[in-house]
């Protein structure tokens, strides 16, 4: 779920300034409400990535901008996703959001039936969620992190145990110093943010690692650029994303996008998601980063090579 639009000027603007040329982009037709990267490890050009739309509903599509299924549904925001969970002796992706009641629902991509299957969820703690992000994957299990409504969160473990629905247990529970609206993952800690309230790094048991102070921000997404781990944020009163470092939260610089060959850079992004692993191909083989523009509603892609040069390459005078 992203933060409102509250016209400010976020407080990371006095960044150093970064240009990335963007790699791709593609329409999808209904504002979006959740965006997710689906990765294939094993044949990395039939990752995808997901959507749902503010109407309702589901938009599947492949790295090149091709739609793969669409299917009715609720409208979900907070979105995560799994590429491989284990259901019933068989390997599915599957989608995690929160509906407009602030109910947990689950449902799995089933692609070659061209269709997006609800799967019910017996969650043993109860609440009010805002979000959810993938946390954590094994075998037999995702772990996905869920924020409150109020200053609660929680790591809980999904798994198929056989009965009528997935098992979802609580790993951890904690409070947060105030509510938050959006999540990442980074290696073994939780980076979350509020719409004003800004951005923190807490562990898995709720201790406050680092935090940015006040500030606004749409939504945020961790990745590796380089091997140096950053949180890539969207923020109002800016058409750049700003990057942190991912222990300390200390600004780093703001990355401009530039138009690509046939591709616009970015008017106002919000939704963000990025993916380490590969989707193929010359641009996207070692991983990328997407993010839903409100303004003429396309799904814009960097490579991430391409924003690790313009952060760590050409804003230090190395390049």
């Amino acid at each position: 779920m992203m933060g409102e639009d509250t016209g400010g000027q976020s407080s990371s603007a006095n960044q150093d300034s970064r240009e990335a040329v963007i790699t791709s982009s593609f329409e999808v037709g209904a504002p979006l409400s959740g965006l997710a990267f689906l990765p294939n490890t094993e044949t990395p050009w039939t990752g995808r990535i997901a959507t749902t739309l503010t109407a309702g509903g589901f938009d599947i599509f492949n790295v090149e901008g091709e739609r793969i299924l669409t299917a009715s549904g609720p409208r979900l925001d907070g979105v995560s996703g799994a590429s491989n969970f284990a259901l019933r002796g068989e390997s599915f992706p599957i989608l995690f959001g929160v509906d407009s009641d602030s109910n947990l629902r689950g449902f799995v991509i089933a692609e070659q039936a061209e269709t997006v299957i609800e799967i019910p969820l017996e969650l043993e703690l109860e609440g009010e969620w805002a979000a959810t992000c993938l946390y954590e994957t094994g075998i037999g299990y995702v772990d996905i992190a869920l924020l409150g409504t109020d200053r609660e969160a929680a790591i809980v473990r999904v798994r198929d145990t056989g009965s009528d629905g997935l098992t979802v247990s609580p790993v951890q529970e904690f409070t947060l110093p105030y509510p938050a609206r959006d999540c990442t993952a980074a290696n073994g800690d939780l980076i979350v943010a509020a719409p004003t309230a800004g951005i923190l790094r807490v562990s898995e048991t709720g201790v406050v690692q680092a935090e940015t102070g006040a500030l606004s921000v749409f939504d945020i997404t961790y990745s590796e650029l380089y091997g140096q781990g950053v949180v890539l944020a969207s923020e109002p009163g800016t058409s750049a994303l700003a990057v942190y470092e991912a222990n300390t939260l200390d600004a780093i610089a703001m990355v401009d996008t530039t138009d690509g060959l046939s591709t616009q850079g970015f008017s106002r992004p919000t939704l963000l998601d990025s993916s380490l692993a590969g989707y193929g191909g010359m641009s996207f083989s070692t991983g990328l980063v997407a993010g839903y523009d409100r303004d003429d509603g396309s799904v814009k892609l960097l490579a991430r090579e391409v924003v690790s040069r313009a952060v760590f390459v050409s804003g230090d005078g190395t390049g």
